[in-house]
C-alpha cells in the first residue's frame, strides 16, 4: 500500500469480501479489483482533495469524500482527507445502501 494511506479494518473487511466476491467468477477480475484499490488509494493519497464531498447529515462523517475506484466504477472508497495522506473508512459496492453501511 501506499504511503500516507491509511486504512480503517471496515475498510480493509470491505475490499477482502468484494475480491472474494468478484474472485467466484473470475480470479484475474479479483487481482485486478485489488491492484486497481490500490491504484486508486494510491492516487488519493497524493491528491486527497480529488474526490467529491460525499453529502451526510451525520456529523461523525462530516468532510468525508468519495471516489470511484479505477475500472471499477460500481465500487466506491469513502475516506477522510489528512495532511500526510488519506484515512480510508469503507469501500463500498454503490448497490448497498451506502448511508447505512457509513453509520454502521
Amino acid at each position: 500500500m501506499a504511503d500516507g494511506v491509511r486504512i480503517y479494518s471496515r475498510a480493509r473487511e470491505d475490499i477482502v469480501d468484494s475480491a472474494v466476491y468478484i474472485g467466484r467468477d473470475s480470479v484475474l477480475a479479483a487481482n485486478r479489483f485489488l491492484d486497481s484499490v490500490d491504484q486508486t488509494l494510491a492516487l488519493l493519497a497524493r491528491h486527497p482533495l480529488l474526490g467529491a464531498e460525499y453529502g451526510t447529515r451525520n456529523p461523525r462523517l462530516a468532510g468525508i469524500r468519495v471516489v470511484r475506484v479505477k475500472r471499477f466504477p460500481n465500487h466506491l472508497a469513502f475516506y477522510f482527507p489528512r495532511g500526510d495522506g488519506i484515512d480510508v473508512v469503507r469501500v463500498l459496492h454503490g448497490a448497498q445502501d451506502l448511508d447505512a453501511a457509513l453509520d454502521g
